[in-house]
């Protein structure tokens, strides 16, 4: 047996030798010089390509808001571990004994513009209106009979109606990234009278956006060297003063959020006309800040102004000033929705709440009527009943045809008073103090049990 394999091996060795130097005769000869040429015309359009990138992110980097510095986490998420086995599962309430058992609030999120990206945070200030900085602008477009543009005269404008906008109708909102950055005296740019300053900050927006010709086509090659995509920028002032919407050319139109009317400051100036096309949307867009000294006053479940000291109000938040979920009962959730191959995980981040706990069971929280988390109280005004947005995949912008929201509307109408068919995760709640302080790993306890009963808008 050993002969034969030598014989089979002297055969093979010989068809190599012959055959492997007419293969090298038939290769060509290349100078080093072309060798040379070559590997610089293969390498060149790259470099070219990252360093025109690299340059326009310092430009941006150059622009940044002045005596501002940026909110959101040095890490990247305190959810990262949310999928974890040990979030499935409630666990007693703290005790003496059980100290490391403690509910607790485990992220925590601002909206800056609704429907758009949030910021997570680690420390966070409440105020009548919900979270600081929390849904303070929402884009709207300006639904009409027939097609409305920049020379459209006023008096024609006048007769159409702004509505606002969330990812029910357009889902890439989910992809528009915000940076909100505030005031701080500890930053090396800071100067009290500068635009941004006195403006209370800026909030700057991203889009994914490749410009046409070549010079999208080089930012689309240094993007994806740096694992990115080309995006569009855009900044707005938070809280312009009177001199900066009279020096810009903002204006105060009427806008509808769900059944109210409000009068809101436009800055629709500011939005580049690529968002509109990158959305989808053939009308008119707008971008408008809630008037603070005009908030939209909370009624239905919330408590009455005599019992707070205070009338409860929001921002462009749908209903009410704070939204919550327990991770254990998104878990839940998931582990009920159908099995689908390639499907995403159910984040948490899909029902846009602002305060994220864990350690209750799931749905232990439709129970609460008034809660600690921290030092700090809150009314659980009602359960928050759901519509489809949750189905937006928040990082692709993609929309499910059906889950999460088939799933909760086959066990979660749970409250007769959101009507049939509508499925019910999370709380709402206003804070009882009119000024306070969460910070994540802020204890959870339950102060107050009783029944909800849903009243609709």
């Amino acid at each position: 047996m050993d002969d034969l394999i030598e014989h089979y091996r002297d055969i093979i060795e010989d068809y190599y030798e012959e055959y492997s130097q007419q293969l090298f005769d038939a290769i060509p000869v290349f100078s080093t010089t072309t060798y040379v040429l070559t590997i610089i015309a293969i390498c060149i359009p790259p470099i070219i390509a990252l360093i025109i990138y690299e340059r326009e992110q310092a430009k941006l980097l150059a622009e940044q808001p002045q005596g501002c510095r940026k909110l959101g986490l040095k890490i990247e998420s305190n959810l990262l571990n949310e999928f974890d086995k040990k979030f499935s599962e409630g666990r007693p309430p703290s005790t003496e004994e059980t100290s490391a058992e403690w509910w607790r609030l485990k992220s925590m999120w601002i909206y800056p513009v609704k429907s758009c990206k949030g910021v997570e945070l680690n420390r966070g200030t409440v105020i009548s209106t919900g979270m600081e900085y929390d849904r303070q602008f929402t884009f709207a477009q300006l639904k009409s009979p027939f097609p409305v543009n920049a020379n459209t005269p006023k008096k024609e404008k006048a007769a159409h109606q702004w509505e606002f906008i969330t990812q029910r109708q357009f889902p890439l909102l989910a992809k528009i990234r915000t940076e909100m950055w505030v005031p701080d005296q500890s930053v090396d740019t800071w100067t009290a009278h500068t635009d941004d300053v006195e403006s209370g900050g800026v909030i700057i927006m991203s889009f994914p956006w490749q410009e046409a010709g070549w010079r999208g086509t080089v930012a689309k090659w240094g993007a994806s060297f740096m694992g990115k995509v080309p995006e569009k920028q855009f900044r707005v002032p938070f809280n312009p003063t009177d001199v900066q919407v009279e020096k810009a050319g903002y204006s105060y139109e009427k806008m509808t959020i769900w059944k109210d009317t409000v009068n809101a400051l436009n800055l629709e100036i500011e939005i580049p006309e690529e968002l509109r096309y990158y959305l989808g949307i053939s009308n008119k867009l707008g971008l408008f800040r809630i008037d603070n000294s005009k908030l939209r006053e909370v009624h239905r479940n919330a408590p009455k102004k005599e019992e707070l000291g205070y009338q409860p109000v929001t921002g462009f938040q749908d209903a009410y000033p704070l939204h919550m979920i327990n991770l254990a009962s998104v878990r839940d959730i998931e582990k009920k929705m159908p099995k689908e191959k390639g499907a995403p995980r159910l984040s948490a981040t899909r029902f846009r709440a602002n305060l994220i706990i864990t350690g209750p069971d799931a749905y232990l929280e439709d129970s609460w009527r008034r809660i600690k988390i921290g030092y700090y109280e809150y009314d659980v005004s009602c359960r928050t009943a759901r519509c489809k947005m949750p189905n937006v995949d928040q990082v692709s912008g993609e929309r499910h045809p059906s889950e999460p929201d088939k799933t909760l509307r086959s066990f979660r109408v749970i409250d007769e008073g959101t009507g049939p068919n509508v499925g019910c995760l999370g709380v709402q709640m206003v804070p009882i103090s009119k000024e306070s302080a969460l910070r994540v790993g802020d204890e959870v306890t339950v102060l107050e049990v009783g029944q909800h009963h849903y009243l609709k808008q």
